[in-house]
């Protein structure tokens, strides 16, 4: 078998194969001599076919079988003996198999690029960090306070008020088709602060409990969080029935709250827990900061192609985790008729979400190293402790599966790379203000 490769790109090569013809010929008439004993021809025993009959009756299945194997066989076997470390399935192109010539075709097949990481020791970087105000801190014991809110009902009247809390069931079509993310039954809503659509609340107000009524909204014009449509009517058909009424009241924050409610002695102190906890997220939100600078840096300094397919799979991830397309897709979406601008952000983050994984691995290996099984057993306890007692069955069953276990460790590794060149990183510390930027003097 002659294989030669002709590389298209650092991350695409064309393999050409050539089977002689005797390798050919061994397999068709391996696959006639299995036809002939269970081909059911009229007048024939199983066994006693001529070979010319079986050649008319399945000539052309018989060539797209020994085809096929001979692919898979020689392909896998070029695979092994050339190292190439493939990670999409091949775009394969056959010449017509005919018995006594070679067998010749092509798999077009994108492979792992070849990393080596430079220049990762004493890398320059700032790090933005700041202290939170006690704007933020009033703002989550509020939140706080209204996670607490108790709904008595309303009993002394019927229409609906600013400041109510309502349950409605409701629904919104275009041109007679329901709008998805628009529909819903039992849904609370407080009147004046939460908007389901702009202009849906004030349509409540005046609404008696139990009163159904239909109304309709334009469409937000095109923008950020938009509705996209392909249709032309612009004005979205509203029924809504309103099943309650209830008043919002809020508990105090006073001491009682902070025992109730925050496990802390007195106010005072739930405040003091609550701006650990704020300058803990701060502080990790800093760190990440940093480390994704850290990252952009290292990949602006070791520049490389990633294979086309794992940035489109990428997207695809994306896409979904930003509910733009749904799990399970049959297929995957036209990005065409995603906005330019939008599709051009999406594919460049995750080409960089690709390239990061690539230059990680090829840091850790350079670094030689590991994550051992204590680290990995240790890191999934942990995982179950933050789920809770009553998750801790379903986190076992996930780790228990090789795969998983097997992307838990590559993000350990991966973490260890990054830990290394953080701590090898120039740091530079800049107090910044609320805004994020930093501080004026």
């Amino acid at each position: 078998m002659k294989i030669l490769i002709e590389p298209l790109s650092p991350v695409q090569k064309k393999i050409n194969f050539e089977i002689p013809p005797e390798r050919v010929q061994e397999e068709i008439d391996k696959a006639y001599h299995a036809y002939q004993h269970r081909a059911q021809i009229k007048g024939f025993r199983a066994g006693k076919v001529p070979r010319p009959l079986l050649e008319r009756h399945f000539g052309e299945q018989v060539a797209a079988e020994v085809s096929t194997h001979l692919v898979e066989e020689s392909y896998l076997q070029a695979l092994q003996e050339h190292s190439l470390q493939v990670v999409a399935d091949p775009h394969v192109v056959t010449e017509k198999l005919t018995p006594g010539q070679p067998f010749r075709y092509s798999a077009t097949v994108e492979v792992r690029p070849e990393v080596s990481v430079a220049n990762y020791e004493g890398v320059e970087v700032e790090k933005q960090t700041r202290k939170v105000t006690g704007e933020e801190i009033e703002k989550a014991l509020a939140h706080l306070a209204e996670s607490f809110a108790q709904l008595p009902p309303i009993t002394d009247r019927e229409q609906v008020e600013q400041g109510d809390v309502v349950t409605i069931d409701y629904s919104a079509s275009l041109g007679g088709r329901p709008l998805a993310g628009l529909q819903g039954k039992g849904r609370y809503i407080e009147v004046g602060k939460e908007a389901i659509f702009p202009g849906f609340q004030e349509r409540l107000l005046g609404v008696r409990k139990g009163e159904t009524v239909h109304f309709s909204l334009p469409l937000p014009e095109r923008g950020e969080n938009v509705l996209e449509t392909a249709e032309t009517e612009k004005v979205a058909a509203f029924r809504v029935t309103v099943l309650d009424l209830a008043s919002k009241e809020v508990p105090s924050l006073d001491d009682e709250f902070a025992k109730d409610h925050g496990e802390c002695a007195t106010l005072e102190e739930l405040r003091e827990k609550v701006q650990q906890n704020l300058q803990q997220t701060a502080d990790r939100r800093a760190e990440s900061q940093m480390q994704d600078v850290l990252l952009t840096q290292l990949l602006n300094a070791n520049p490389f192609e990633v294979p086309p397919s794992l940035v489109r799979e990428q997207v695809q991830r994306m896409l979904i985790d930003a509910g733009v397309v749904r799990p399970g897709a049959d297929r995957p979406p036209d990005e065409a008729a995603l906005p330019e601008a939008l599709r051009d952000e999406f594919t460049a983050r995750a080409r960089k979400q690709v390239q990061a994984v690539f230059l990680l691995d090829a840091l850790a290996r350079q670094l030689e190293l590991s994550v051992s099984d204590e680290e990995l057993q240790q890191q999934i306890a942990e995982v179950a402790a933050s789920a809770g007692v009553e998750r801790q069955p379903q986190v076992d069953a996930f780790y228990a599966k090789d795969e998983n276990r097997r992307t838990l460790r590559n993000r350990l590794l991966h973490d260890k790379a990054l830990r290394f060149v953080v701590e090898k990183a120039q740091v530079k510390i800049v107090e910044t203000d609320i805004a994020g930027g930093p501080e004026k003097d």
